[in-house]
């Protein structure tokens, strides 16, 4: 791309369809609208966020009303759209339906592909990784249009548009992939290899009501009135992420970007339009309570013990807890042993800190705790 990035800002206070549409024009009209993106007979691919199957007023998925503006834009563009995504609970048609999407679905005849065949594909030169298996379904359209929700996120502070794109990992092999990957800073690598490998060549962020606290299942739902558009999934977060107060170096995804020099991961490389960053900003937006500032660069054998005095765990909480044993199934080192009157125990001494099982709970029954002396950190508010 010659130039700057852009990143559109648009303010949406509601999802009241006209006005969603309206603000979606607004936010890719810097962009050169849909119709520079798609050419008649284009076959686009929709890839919202639907980590589960929540109602639309819970934040956990991208509401149905943004997939619905998106899809009339491309229509009318003379695409003809698709839907995928493989869910991290649930099958791809509950989720569609329990989220309220399924019927932007019907209306509109919007075709549905779940992502059920990992092949092989390679990364692009300069990748962590030769080669990830991801969906073969995905690499089959003309364009991809990822739609994230924005949310908090346990292990990688935020999930935005990048972090979007792990759902074109299929099913199972999630779980298996944060085994491989270990800490954020080496699933940060994973998502850029993956983002970098999929392509998408449009972002719109469904930011009107967003998730704080402890996402991405189970957060507080906070009206946020943005929507967010860019070519560059990387550009677009970079922005948002400056606006919920997290600096780059702090967002792992982020972090690495810059220090493998992508572009659209340093601010002189984007062009913000539509509303100033000032404007758009969220006061007091609430991170997880796993997230922290501290650095560990310090040799391996006093920084392990830090690091798992100063990192935050799951807790299962046994007043919410219906032991039915998904974040067992989920938990990629086999940490977690569940009680038989509810709650379970964490074994911190093999815990790898991903918090698939906080995310994957249908119940919220589990939440980060933070260790010793990472209370003691956050209270001298160095963490």
């Amino acid at each position: 791309m010659i130039g700057p990035i852009p990143v559109s800002l648009v303010r949406c206070l509601n999802y009241d369809p006209d006005g969603v549409r309206q603000s979606l024009r607004e936010a890719l009209d810097p962009l050169g609208g849909m119709g520079a993106l798609i050419s008649p007979g284009h076959k686009v691919l929709l890839k919202p966020n639907l980590l589960q199957g929540k109602p639309p007023e819970k934040a956990v998925t991208t509401h149905p009303e943004v997939i619905r503006a998106a899809s009339l834009e491309i229509m009318e563009a003379g695409g003809t759209v698709f839907i995928g995504d493989s869910p991290g609970s649930g099958s791809l048609s509950s989720v569609l339906s329990k989220s309220g999407i399924a019927g932007v679905v019907e209306d509109l005849g919007l075709k549905v592909v779940p992502f059920r065949t990992p092949v092989p594909v390679s990364v692009p030169v300069g990748g962590v990784y030769h080669s990830i298996e991801l969906a073969g379904e995905a690499f089959e359209f003309d364009l991809i249009v990822n739609l994230p929700k924005l949310k908090t996120h346990a292990q990688m502070v935020l999930t935005l548009a990048v972090k979007n794109l792990f759902g074109t990992v299929v099913g199972a092999a999630k779980p298996s992939w944060h085994l491989k990957a270990g800490d954020s800073d080496h699933m940060a690598e994973l998502l850029l290899d993956i983002y970098r490998t999929v392509a998408p060549g449009l972002n719109i962020l469904d930011g009107v009501l967003g998730m704080e606290g402890n996402g991405p299942g189970s957060g507080a739902p906070r009206e946020v009135g943005l929507l967010a558009a860019s070519p560059s999934a990387l550009a677009l977060d970079l922005v948002v992420s400056s606006l919920l107060g997290v600096d780059a170096k702090e967002n792992p995804v982020l972090r690495r970007s810059m220090e493998r020099g992508l572009p659209g991961s340093m601010p002189e490389q984007v062009k913000v339009f539509g509303l100033s960053p000032e404007d758009a900003s969220v006061d007091d937006f609430i991170l997880p309570a796993s997230y922290t500032r501290v650095d560990f660069s310090l040799p391996d054998f006093i920084s392990g013990p830090l690091k798992r005095s100063a990192s935050s765990y799951p807790f299962l909480d046994p007043s919410i807890c219906t032991t039915c044993g998904i974040c067992e199934g989920v938990c990629p080192v086999s940490a977690i042993s569940l009680f038989d009157d509810g709650g379970g125990d964490v074994d911190k001494s093999i815990c790898i800190n991903c918090f698939c099982c906080q995310e994957m709970c249908p119940e919220g029954a589990i939440r980060p705790v933070a260790g010793s002396l990472l209370k003691i950190l956050k209270r001298l508010g160095v963490a």
